[in-house]
């Protein structure tokens, strides 16, 4: 997981040890220091290609007019006629 921070230097505790934001950006996947980010009001996840997004809407590909080649034979098409 990702987050960042208002504060570019944010610190905090997991435990007994303290955790620093870097560039108010800070990555883990430790589970605890998870739940600790979560609770910090400074602090806010950043979605991440990896995480699922929510499901948008696909729309269907557009089908290609059968006719459309036919009418259209060329720029010299208009001399044949």
């Amino acid at each position: 997981m990702e987050y960042k921070s208002r504060y570019p230097e944010l610190g905090f505790y997991v435990g007994e040890q303290i955790h620093y934001f870097r560039a108010g950006r800070y990555v883990t996947d430790d589970t605890e220091a998870i739940a600790v980010l979560d609770s910090i009001t400074d602090a806010e996840r950043v979605e991440t290609e990896m995480e699922p997004k929510a499901l948008t809407e696909v729309k269907p590909a557009r089908k290609a007019n059968a006719n459309a080649s036919a009418k259209y034979r060329g720029w010299r098409s208009w001399r044949r006629m």
